[in-house]
């Protein structure tokens, strides 16, 4: 970067600074000869609603901003892998020093992944649907196989997309084993449930019995409980009270609950009429409203007795009767008290009446009331027990089920094999290494990935994103990128993140190492290097002072990606290919990369020929670099090796006999993109 350039952008920082502090005219309106506004009431606004502020120290995280257009240079490489016109098993690489930013592009990587698969056109066309992205943390120290297997289930078992592979890793758990064993193993799994499914619905049965029989259980069967406390403290007076009213039996005590508990049983009008009964209904309370009865009749005729209405009839009629109808008239004040003797004696039995009614209701009512509290209480927790106990044989239900289809399907598993023969020797299960499960496993997966199974839904395709492997030793590293090429199967896209410079020594040399790159990797997008980074851009970023570039739709990307070669290119290529392709492998690494590299706006002619040049050997790229970095103007008469002059004379043919070294010099910064390193 030239020095200029620095200071007009050091400049640009200075003046957006110095716009954010107020003039003085701006902060004093007398300064600018404006007269002061009289003083306004405005009402207070409601306080805002608080909000998390922006970050101001900023940590080194991968979630921050994209101060090296990361996201851009990983969208193709995120398209290639939705796109349903990839030939898997597929290896990919984003290769960087430390420090590039490996992984917040291979976490944008997975969410420009997330985002296409879930996007309105995706499953129709050329876009994958159902892509699972499983990340693999190579610095846990785990062999390759199980990392890579281990994060594929974890991926699936967590229903991406809201979709439910269940089906998928109940088939794929026996995969590598001993069919027998395993339908052994789902049938007695499946045994095991149904013995716990009816476990809980007998004491889901057990709960329900005891809510129905609550009652009777708390008046007889718990020592205790309130209403058993209230009948023996007052054992004597329910005793007198029962057998006051013909209740008394054989057991008093019993008695007394049995009432009791009916009178739980009933509303409230139930106890109004329990109440009113009492008067008449039960023994002696007839009695009582008999002889109130009786007495207020014979009050009623004792007072009209001495009347002379009632008894000059009789003194008329007989004369012998004369004097006893004039000695009760004279006496008629003695009848008046005893009428009112009568109507007290009346009103006495009635007020008995009364009061044994109300104490027998009361005790009856009391022990009522007791019961039906408690038995309120303890069927709030027996509900909230059987609803436990409900939620656990639904759930039970659904997995026995589920267990019967396994079971089912691990014996169809068998085949054509006969179904008395014994599972295999234990040690066939015991020796079994993690290494060779998880092979096997992965194995399984990639068969069934964008099948139909029985059991439920497949992924269309599975993304395993490495990360973290420079934290292992060159060895180390080599070992694994080894073994995970050798398990990544059909439907499977790889994408590691490493620093090729580490690995040269382990691989014996840089020339080793290319081809040793060449022969894992079918495309790879190198990261820049952090000595090409701009820190004055980086820094204006961070202070949202330069807005990100605008970045190339995705449409445009999937388009440029999907379309078919034209016949123009087909030749162009054909004839770039001497100066690139060196063995089938540099080929297709060749075409892949021309693939990505045309999504940019490059001239196409311009870009194959960049690519190519990229490809090429190391003279070939000495003599170009020196053109582009001394040239000007058109891309002619190049010293070099004799594929680069026919190249470029290609090249120039294909893009209307002109090739501007600017254009190369744009498309051979794309083009280094997706070249392997030297």
């Amino acid at each position: 970067m030239s020095e200029p350039s620095v200071n007009s952008k050091l400049r640009l920082l200075g003046e957006v600074g110095a716009s954010d502090k107020p003039s003085s005219a701006s902060l004093s309106p007398r300064a600018a000869g404006q007269s002061a506004a009289p003083p306004i009431s405005i009402t207070p606004p409601a306080p805002p609603t608080p909000i998390q502020p922006e970050p101001i120290f900023l940590g080194d995280t991968a979630d921050g901003a994209d101060l090296l257009n990361v996201a851009s240079l990983v969208r193709p490489l995120a398209q290639l892998c939705v796109t349903r016109q990839v030939l898997t098993p597929f290896l990919a690489a984003v290769l960087g020093s430390s420090g590039a930013g490996k992984t917040f592009a291979l976490g944008r990587f997975t969410q420009a992944v997330e985002q296409l698969s879930r996007s309105p056109t995706a499953g129709v066309g050329s876009v994958l649907q159902r892509v699972v992205v499983a990340r693999v943390d190579a610095s846990d120290g785990v062999e390759a196989p199980v990392a890579i297997a281990s994060a594929a289930y974890a991926a699936l078992d967590r229903e991406p997309g809201g979709v439910d592979y269940s089906g998928l890793l109940d088939e794929l758990g026996h995969a590598g084993g001993d069919p027998h064993r395993a339908a052994r193993a789902a049938s007695d799994r499946h045994d095991d449930l149904v013995r716990k499914l009816e476990t809980e619905r007998a004491q889901r049965d057990d709960i329900e019995a005891k809510r129905a029989r609550l009652a009777d259980t708390l008046a007889f069967d718990t020592p205790g409980s309130r209403i058993d406390v209230f009948a023996r403290a007052r054992r004597g007076t329910i005793e007198a009270q029962l057998r006051r009213f013909g209740f008394a039996g054989a057991d008093v005590d019993s008695s007394y609950r049995n009432l009791a508990r009916d009178v739980s049983t009933v509303g409230a009008s139930g106890r109004a009429a329990l109440v009113f009964r009492s008067m008449w209904a039960y023994g002696g309370q007839a009695r009582l409203l008999t002889w109130a009865v009786v007495a207020f009749v014979l009050g009623f005729l004792i007072r009209l007795l001495p009347g002379e209405t009632t008894l000059a009839p009789v003194g008329e009629a007989n004369e012998s009767l004369r004097p006893l109808a004039d000695w009760i008239v004279g006496h008629g004040d003695w009848f008046h008290r005893a009428s009112e003797l009568l109507y007290v004696l009346g009103a006495l039995a009635i007020a008995l009446n009364l009061w044994r009614a109300l104490q027998f209701s009361n005790l009856l009512l009391r022990g009522a009331r007791l019961l039906t509290q408690e038995a309120r209480e303890r069927r709030q927790d027996l509900d909230a027990r059987a609803a436990r106990l409900n939620q656990r044989v639904v759930a039970l239900s659904a997995e026995a089920e589920a267990a019967a289809k396994r079971a089912e399907a691990a014996s169809q598993r068998l085949g054509g094999k006969a179904s008395t023969r014994a599972p295999g020797p234990e040690f066939m299960e015991a020796g079994h290494a993690p290494s060779a499960s998880a092979r096997a496993f992965l194995s399984a997966l990639s068969s069934k990935i964008g099948r139909s199974i029985a059991g439920g839904a497949t992924p269309d395709r599975l993304i395993v994103v490495v990360d973290n492997l420079d934290a292992l030793p060159p060895a180390a590293v080599v070992n694994w990128i080894d073994a995970a090429q050798g398990v990544i199967g059909p439907g499977v896209i790889g994408l590691l993140a490493f620093d090729p410079a580490r690995l040269a020594g382990a691989l014996g040399g840089l020339q080793e190492e290319r081809q040793r790159l060449g022969k894992w990797l079918q495309v790879n997008v190198n990261l820049p290097a952090r000595d090409d980074a701009d820190g004055a851009v980086m820094v204006a970023r961070l202070l949202s002072i330069s807005p990100q570039p605008a970045p190339v739709p995705d449409s445009v990307i999937a388009t440029a990606m999907v379309e078919p070669l034209s016949s123009a290119e087909s030749a162009l290529l054909a004839a770039l290919a001497p100066l690139a392709a060196h063995s089938p492998r540099d080929a297709k690494r060749f075409l892949n990369a021309y693939r990505l590299a045309r999504c940019s706006s490059s001239p196409r002619p311009v870009m194959a020929l960049m690519q190519a040049a990229a490809f090429a050997d190391s003279n070939a790229q000495a003599a170009l670099r020196d053109r582009l970095v001394y040239g000007s103007g058109e891309l002619t008469d190049v010293t070099g090796p004799p594929a680069l002059i026919e190249a470029i004379r290609a090249a120039r043919a294909a893009n209307n006999g002109s090739l501007s070294i600017d254009d190369a010099r744009v498309a051979g910064e794309i083009a280094q993109r997706y070249a392997l390193p030297l």
